[in-house]
């Protein structure tokens, strides 16, 4: 089959009309015309029912439509994998990732890829976890890592499930907090917090934890997407940080974030690598699965 002409058909489904689809594929309209033709005679059977400027799938067009967008998306695949093979380090490689797998993640990824490919186009997009999921199955990624509270539909997907990443309250060297002990959520709270987005599911197993205190708007101060940021505000402020410890694991080995050590094993993050299912898999998601394999154990 044709992929151009598939492209084209999907075309006409998107745009609704041959006129608006053929300015979208950059056709005129009697070129796009003779490609769907042409498809219709390669099937055998008709695609579309025309009706004034508008054109309506046949039973036939929908299951075609069923499948195409599938088909294209692995023959863009295959065409990568190739070019990596072919050219050994040429292709793209898309990634999402929510914050805190980023910052866990991104820095060890990309140093561990462009080692063995140093060719490869990297497309690299931290967002909020459920644009994530919805940029996946809209084939905008090769493979997103995020929260697992948010796969709440994992019907298509090809889901590897991370070791929990302990959490914890954290603050700079000399830190007033330091000084203070035992440290717990009250004195903790006499002090700005920052973090990152807050699921659903970690505010519930915070006001497990602590109770009606331990709600997220009760201390949190700094909501930021960049872990950098956070960073860099608590090291230079009496700000507590509240992360999981793998994101910062190589301040606290300098010794310049401390734990306090107030989050139990029951408040660690849950994160997960996710595809779609039955897709090719590009040779170099080898080295994230393996890198996060063995970072969120840390």
């Amino acid at each position: 089959m044709d992929f151009r002409r598939l492209r084209h058909f999907v075309a006409v489904c998107e745009h609704g009309t041959f006129h608006r689809a053929a300015q979208a594929v950059h056709l005129s309209q009697s070129a796009l015309s003779r490609s769907i033709q042409a498809l219709e005679q390669e099937l055998g059977v008709p695609l579309f029912d025309r009706s004034g400027q508008r054109s309506f799938l046949t039973p036939y067009g929908r299951v075609l439509l069923e499948r195409a967008n599938r088909v294209l998306q692995e023959g863009r695949a295959l065409q990568r994998e190739l070019a990596l093979i072919q050219h050994e380090d040429a292709g793209s490689l898309r990634l999402g990732l929510s914050s805190t797998p980023a910052a866990v993640l991104l820095h060890p990824c990309m140093v561990a890829l462009l080692s063995k490919y140093p060719r490869l186009r990297v497309d690299a997009v931290i967002g909020r976890t459920l644009e994530l999921i919805e940029g996946l199955r809209r084939e905008r990624y090769d493979m997103v890592v995020l929260d697992v509270s948010a796969v709440t539909d994992v019907r298509g997907l090809d889901i590897e499930y991370l070791p929990a990443m302990q959490g914890d309250m954290l603050v700079r060297q000399g830190h007033p907090l330091l000084q203070q002990q035992p440290v717990d959520l009250m004195a903790i709270s006499q002090y700005p917090v920052a973090c990152s987005v807050i699921s659903d599911d970690l505010t519930d197993r915070l006001i497990a934890e602590f109770g009606a205190q331990g709600h997220p708007d009760r201390f949190v101060r700094f909501c930021c997407d960049s872990f950098s940021i956070q960073r860099d505000v608590v090291l230079d402020s009496d700000m507590v940080l509240m992360s999981v410890l793998a994101a910062v694991r190589r301040d606290i080995d300098a010794g310049d974030l401390v734990p306090l050590g107030l989050f139990s094993p029951s408040l660690s993050g849950h994160y997960a690598l996710v595809r779609l299912s039955g897709r090719t898999q590009l040779p170099a998601l080898d080295i994230v699965y393996g890198l996060a394999r063995r970072l969120c154990t840390a």
